[in-house]
């Protein structure tokens, strides 16, 4: 795992309008593939105030489906598909690191995929309403 990004970048590429938030970490593997967002919320938003709550959920929702052309996503609105994450900004954090990668983190309720509830209460409901997105 590649450990040279230093946290002044961080905070400069965080801070940028143009900025998407993402993770390449691999899900199985590295704590970023279970963490990244939960990460950004905690650390950046929370702890450091780099960001706004609503400019980073606006960052890694519909500046990305802009910035790549992903139609009907990234907005909570009549037509798009509702991808969503319910999860409190008081106490979410991630968990996952080296040793424990698939950590799950805490803080977060609900997750809904095309509308339909796929986490609740720590647990995956079963249900994989998941499709390819092409743009």
């Amino acid at each position: 795992m590649g450990k040279s990004m230093l946290e002044t970048d961080i905070a400069n590429f965080l801070t940028w309008p143009h900025t998407n938030i993402c993770s390449d970490g691999d899900p199985v593997s590295h704590p970023r593939g279970h963490g990244a967002f939960p990460r950004v919320l905690a650390k950046y938003v929370r702890e450091q105030k780099l960001l706004s709550l609503e400019a980073a959920v606006h960052k890694m929702t519909a500046l990305s489906a802009e910035h790549t052309g992903i139609g009907q996503r990234g907005l909570i609105t009549n037509g798009f598909y509702a991808d969503l994450v319910l999860f409190n900004p008081a106490t979410i954090q991630d968990n996952a690191t080296s040793d424990n990668p698939i950590a799950l983190s805490s803080g977060i309720a609900a997750v809904w995929v095309n509308g339909q509830l796929v986490f609740e209460n720590g647990k995956a409901t079963g249900k994989l309403p998941g499709v390819l997105v092409r743009r």
